[in-house]
């Protein structure tokens, strides 16, 4: 086995804990077993049980560590991220997924998502840096990371691509209209489903190899996140790319309880009737989103991909290069 990617992947986290740690963030270690979790569409945790004497409880695996990084903040720690495992169910395993995966999640206080961005491409360079003085082949492959970062717009892609406007299909009726026209099936399908495969079949073959920044995302499929004051059909969101593959996704924080809550309530009715896995949503999440909301400051963050981001560093493009205990099939 070509333990090289294994090493870079190394140097990949030291160099994230050593670019923080001179931040003066705080590092947070999240926890695995939860009685519940944020009831986000298309995460689904996986489920283990916790047997006692007399009785037995569920336990969920974590999705993200963000929830336990929005408590953390709501008890006054300040900015904060986690290095953690993260575990995603109902997805297929492939080169560029495997059910456990080891995420980069942290959280800014006074800052928005393009504050994020910026913080991003700084970390990238860092790690890239760090990654070329290891080993003098990355360097080539890292150059990708110093040049200029474009900014792309999900909604003049969109416009671009599919032919009419974002603004104009935030309802089923519509968006369901265009994708028919285009021959794709709607049949029991959400709009978000339906969002997904206009975007990876008629936008995502385009989007350039160079690292880019993804804008504008449509409030309706991102409920964590807050919605932009002079175009509220879209969210303070951003999706960051390298070489082709999706590495973040990050945004201004939506700390508005209620909001979330009916997200929560809307979803778990939703896996009720589909009869989908679920799991209980977390209350303790959405008192934190409370407590934040009354410090009357904007808090903004990222979920990253360290896997990915290894990946890419080492120029290998199988998820399996980087961790060798991928989970292909049992």
């Amino acid at each position: 086995m070509n333990f090289q990617p294994l090493f870079i992947r190394e140097v990949v986290i030291a160099a994230i804990r050593e670019y923080f740690s001179k931040k003066k963030y705080h590092e947070v270690v999240a926890p695995i077993l939860n009685a519940s979790l944020p009831l986000e569409p298309n995460f689904y945790s996986f489920e283990a049980t916790w047997h006692f004497v007399d009785h037995s409880a569920p336990v969920f695996l974590p999705t993200s560590p963000e929830a336990a990084l929005k408590k953390m903040l709501a008890m006054g720690l300040g900015n904060c991220f986690s290095i953690a495992k993260s575990f995603r169910n109902n997805e297929i395993a492939g080169t560029q997924h495997n059910p456990e995966f080891l995420m980069l999640e942290w959280y800014q206080e006074d800052s928005t998502y393009r504050d994020v961005m910026t913080e991003t491409q700084k970390l990238l360079q860092f790690v890239a840096k760090k990654a070329a003085a290891f080993d003098v082949q990355t360097e080539e492959r890292s150059a990708l990371l110093f040049e200029s970062w474009a900014m792309l717009s999900l909604a003049d892609l969109f416009e671009e691509h599919i032919g009419v406007s974002l603004e104009s299909v935030v309802t089923e009726v519509a968006l369901f209209a265009v994708a028919q026209a285009k021959g794709y099936s709607t049949d029991n399908a959400t709009w978000s489903e339906v969002f997904d495969q206009l975007f990876i079949n008629e936008i995502e073959p385009f989007l350039p190899q160079s690292p880019f920044f993804l804008i504008d995302f449509p409030t309706r499929i991102s409920p964590l996140c807050k919605p932009r004051s002079d175009r509220p059909f879209l969210a303070e969101r951003f999706e960051v790319y390298l070489a082709g593959m999706e590495l973040g996704n990050g945004n201004t924080e939506n700390t508005d309880e209620q909001s979330v809550r009916v997200m929560f309530e809307k979803e778990a009715e939703f896996r009720k009737k589909q009869n989908l896995h679920s799991h209980p949503f977390d209350k303790e999440f959405l008192a934190a989103l409370r407590t934040l909301r009354e410090t009357k400051k904007s808090y903004a963050g990222i979920g990253l991909g360290v896997d990915r981001l290894a990946m890419c560093v080492a120029g290998v493009t199988d998820i399996a290069e980087i961790e060798p205990f991928v989970q292909k099939s049992f």
